[in-house]
């Protein structure tokens, strides 16, 4: 008997062995709050291509755009805890949402894996605009009536770039929100707004082929993807800076090993020289690990707080 039980106890062991050694057996899914084609979809599809050979299994991107990014941040935090779902989040409309009370979800909902991107901000006219700079925008929108201003919604990184320009340069713009970067980026290169407030990669080969004109980076340095483009201090406005991080969390509560699975993923995608290679001219790559992004998120949660104080959205 007592041989039997030992073989059982065996067997059980190995087993567990077996399931844990096991994952993934399936596809991982990542979901990404924001529109095909977007810089967070561009952000998660490479990430995706590049990081199946550490993980061990495909990576499906599900695109779940709507409310400013509140339905996939939602999604990710309500997501199984079995390491198959994982997902992308973007500052600051993820503290913003939680700042206006918006949101369902808490920092504390999540388990971070770590920050890929820091994208600044542009000021972008359309191409044909007779806009050439931020003294001719000023110019312009004090000589005409109704100027507007495409931006990603109030509590986005676009909209906060927005006042503060407003503020520098002495105007009033009417704001245009827009479902997407997709969107905003159609807005502009069609002429339908006079101004955007937009992300460096978002407009970079628009810029190249002439369709947008970008008069600014909000940046205390000019942007290796647009070395052309001054940067405000260069300009004289050193306090209109403005920038969106993306990066990846499951939800809080994951299954240990297989976030330990992810986060290892993570950090080999981004040292591999491949992916490197591919994410140069598109990603702005910014690693934080884990416990960095955790940190700097909380910091920004504190500073989305005392801006809504100051200015509700």
């Amino acid at each position: 008997m007592r041989k039997v039980l030992s073989a059982l106890a065996l067997i059980a062991v190995i087993g567990c062995g077996a399931a844990f050694a096991a994952y993934p057996e399936k596809p991982v899914h990542i979901i990404v709050p924001s529109e095909a084609g977007g810089g967070t979809d561009t952000m998660a599809r490479l990430l995706a291509k590049f990081g199946e050979k550490y993980l061990g299994a495909p990576m499906v991107v599900d695109d779940m755009p709507g409310a400013g990014g509140q339905i996939g941040f939602q999604a990710i935090a309500n997501a199984k805890k079995d390491g198959y779902t994982f997902g992308c989040l973007y500052t600051p409309h993820l503290t913003a949402h939680i700042s206006a009370k918006r949101a369902k979800y808490k920092l504390t909902d999540f388990e971070y894996v770590g920050n890929l991107v820091t994208d600044p901000g542009v000021i972008v006219v359309p191409g044909n605009s007779p806009i050439k700079d931020l003294k001719g925008l000023a110019e312009y929108v004090k000589a005409n009536e109704n100027c507007t201003a495409s931006t990603s919604g109030p509590g986005g990184d676009d909209d906060f770039a927005r006042i503060a320009t407003e503020k520098a340069l002495g105007i009033k713009l009417r704001p245009v929100p827009s479902k997407g970067s997709s969107a905003a980026k159609a807005n502009v290169m069609g002429g339908h707004v006079t101004v955007g407030f937009m992300n460096v990669s978002q407009v970079e080969a628009q810029v190249r082929s002439g369709e947008i004109r970008c008069l600014a980076v909000m940046a205390h340095k000019r942007s290796d993807m647009m070395p052309d483009v001054p940067c405000v201090d260069e300009l004289g406005y050193p306090d209109v800076v403005s920038d969106s991080s993306r990066g990846f969390a499951a939800p809080a509560g994951v299954d240990a090993e297989a976030l330990a699975k992810i986060r290892d993923m993570f950090t080999k995608t981004i040292a591999d020289p491949e992916f490197q290679e591919a994410a140069k001219g598109t990603l702005l790559i910014n690693e934080m690990n884990a416990d960095e992004y955790k940190a700097y998120l909380e910091k920004l949660q504190e500073a989305t707080d005392k801006a809504f104080e100051v200015a509700p959205w």
